[in-house]
C-alpha cells in the first residue's frame, strides 16, 4: 500500500488519542502504519458513557475501490453507501460539551472514512468488500469493545450513544433501541420508566423542545431507525452497557445548530447521569 500522511484533527481543545498498542500492532503489520489512526478516530475517558459516530466520514481509505453491494440486502440491515452529513462533527462537539460540563472526557470512537468503503454499523459480512478494509473495521469495534470492558470495570454500567443522522424528517431524532432490548440492563435497574418515562434520555430532551420518536415515549421505535449493529451488539448486561441510537434531523446536523443540539443533549446527559450512572457534573462534585 501506498503511505499518506496521517489525519489529525481536535475535538474542541482536545485531540482525539490515537489507537490502544494491540491496534498500532495491527496496523503495522497490515502496512497502514499511522494512516490507520487517521480513519478512526478514538479517545479514551473518565465517564461511563462512550460517543460512537460510525457514518459521518469523508476520506478515502488507502487502495480500497467503494462497495459495490452486489448480491448484499439492502435497506436498513443491509447495504447501504450514503454519508449521515455533519455527524463526525457533531460527535466532536458533544464530545467537547460534556468534557466541559463534567470536567472529565467520554470515552469517543469516531469515523473519518466514507460509508462507501466500509460501514462501522454493519456486521463485517456486510461493513466491507475489500479484505485491505477490515484492519480499519476492526480499529472501530476493537476500540468499542476495549472502552466497554474498561467501562464495566470502572463504573459497573454504562451508556453508549450512537449518533447518526437522518433525512426523513429534518426537525425530528428518532430514538433506536430495537424497542427496548439495547437498554435491557437500565430497564433491569430502573424499570421502564427508564428509557420510556419523563426521565428518560428522550424524555428530557423532549422536555428541552426536542421533536422526538416514538412520541408517546412508550411507542413502537421508527422502522429503518430502531437501532443497527452497534447498539446491537454493545449495548447487553454481559457487555456492562446500555445502548440508544440516535438519529438527528438535519436541523439539528447544520454547522450553525451543533452547539446548541450538544449543549441541549449534555444537559439531559447531565440528569440521567446523576438517575442512572450515579455521576455527577463537576459543579455538584464542587459542592460535595
Amino acid at each position: 500500500m501506498r503511505a499518506r500522511a496521517a489525519h489529525v484533527s481536535r475535538i474542541g481543545r482536545n485531540t482525539f488519542v490515537v489507537l490502544l498498542a494491540g491496534l498500532f500492532a495491527l496496523a503495522a503489520h497490515q502496512g497502514w502504519g499511522e494512516d490507520l489512526a487517521g480513519l478512526v478516530e478514538i479517545q479514551s475517558g473518565d465517564l461511563p458513557v462512550i460517543i460512537s459516530a460510525p457514518h459521518g466520514g469523508t476520506l478515502e481509505v488507502p487502495d480500497v475501490p467503494p462497495r459495490k453491494g452486489e448480491g448484499m440486502p439492502k435497506g436498513a440491515r443491509g447495504f447501504f453507501a450514503g454519508r449521515d452529513t455533519g455527524a463526525e462533527e457533531l460527535a466532536h462537539v458533544v464530545s467537547a460539551a460534556i468534557e466541559h460540563r463534567f470536567h472529565r472526557k467520554p470515552y469517543a470512537v469516531v469515523a473519518r472514512s466514507h460509508r462507501k468503503f466500509i460501514d462501522f454499523n454493519r456486521p463485517p459480512n456486510i461493513a466491507y468488500e475489500d479484505p485491505d478494509a477490515k484492519p480499519v473495521y476492526d480499529a472501530y469495534h476493537n476500540a468499542l469493545k476495549e472502552f466497554c470492558s474498561q467501562i464495566h470495570r470502572r463504573f459497573g454500567e454504562g451508556l453508549l450513544l450512537d449518533l447518526h443522522g437522518q433525512g426523513s424528517d429534518r426537525r425530528k431524532v428518532f430514538r433506536g433501541t430495537q424497542d427496548g432490548k439495547t437498554v435491557s440492563l437500565l430497564q433491569q435497574r430502573f424499570g421502564d420508566s427508564a428509557v420510556t418515562g419523563s426521565t428518560s434520555l428522550l424524555g428530557l430532551l423532549k422536555s428541552q423542545g426536542w421533536s422526538v420518536h416514538p412520541d408517546p415515549l412508550d411507542g413502537k421505535e421508527q422502522s429503518g431507525f430502531r437501532g443497527g449493529y452497534i447498539v446491537s451488539t454493545y449495548g447487553k448486561p454481559d457487555v456492562g452497557m446500555d445502548a440508544i441510537q440516535l438519529e438527528f434531523g438535519m436541523d439539528y446536523r447544520t454547522a450553525a445548530a451543533r452547539a446548541a443540539t450538544a449543549d441541549t443533549l449534555t444537559e439531559a446527559l447531565v440528569e440521567y447521569s446523576v438517575d442512572y450512572l450515579n455521576v455527577l457534573p463537576a459543579e455538584a462534585e464542587s459542592r460535595k
